[in-house]
């Protein structure tokens, strides 16, 4: 690799590293270019090089999350049986995202169509293809959890809005930081346990009601 286009990556890296530390320390949506820039040691000018817009260093951090954080639940997936591993996986879910509840918000700012629209193209479709990635990963743990049960694509894609939603639902609730929603004494983790339990049984009542009406059609 050239010199020059080692530092332009080493500064890129800096940029966003410093970033990320600013967004832990204030509101990151109230944050400026210029509060950035200066926090990487760097001018305004200099930032618009690497980065268009705030939206667009947003972009990256939040694609960078989600490639790792997709990774790490593969990995996890292929080191469990497989009629365990969906469960493992939402619940594993849940823990990465209850960690970084400043990532969850930004992750939850950048899913926004009217985001994405403005972004330039090329950041575009790195979140299509983020987002079939998603879809491939959850699909095949789907088909791992329903085993032998077999399921036609449009009701595979059913069971994953079911679980996208639920999943939304509760990294909504991580973003806000509202879990004093009972007057019961409450646990975070028995409540994503319970969550993770719930989302599982959701999707098996749903599956095997498919596969019943599938079984009609064909009587």
């Amino acid at each position: 690799m050239r010199f020059q286009a080692q530092t332009f990556q080493q500064r890129e890296r800096s940029i966003l590293d410093a970033a990320l530390h600013l967004f832990h320390q204030q509101p990151w949506d109230r944050l400026t270019i210029a509060e950035m820039a200066a926090h990487a040691g760097i001018g305004k000018g200099t930032l618009y090089k690497h980065f268009a817009s705030k939206e667009a260093l947003f972009a990256q951090l939040v694609l960078e999350f989600s490639r790792k954080n997709l990774d790490g639940l593969t990995l996890l997936a292929a080191a469990v049986p497989r009629a365990q591993r969906l469960h493992k996986v939402i619940r594993q879910t849940f823990e990465v995202l209850l960690a970084d509840p400043v990532m969850t918000q930004l992750w939850l700012h950048c899913d926004r169509p009217d985001f994405r629209q403005r972004l330039a193209e090329e950041t575009r479709q790195q979140f299509v293809q983020i987002d079939q990635f998603n879809q491939q990963v959850f699909i095949g743990l789907l088909n791992d959890f329903l085993h032998p049960l077999a399921l036609a694509e449009e009701q595979l894609i059913c069971l994953l809005w079911s679980l996208e939603a639920s999943v939304l639902g509760v990294m909504a609730r991580i973003a806000s930081g509202s879990f004093a929603f009972c007057e019961a004494p409450f646990q975070v983790e028995d409540y994503l346990d319970r969550i993770s339990d719930f989302i599982i049984a959701g999707l098996q009542g749903q599956a095997a009601s498919f596969f019943a009406t599938s079984n009609l059609d064909k009587a």
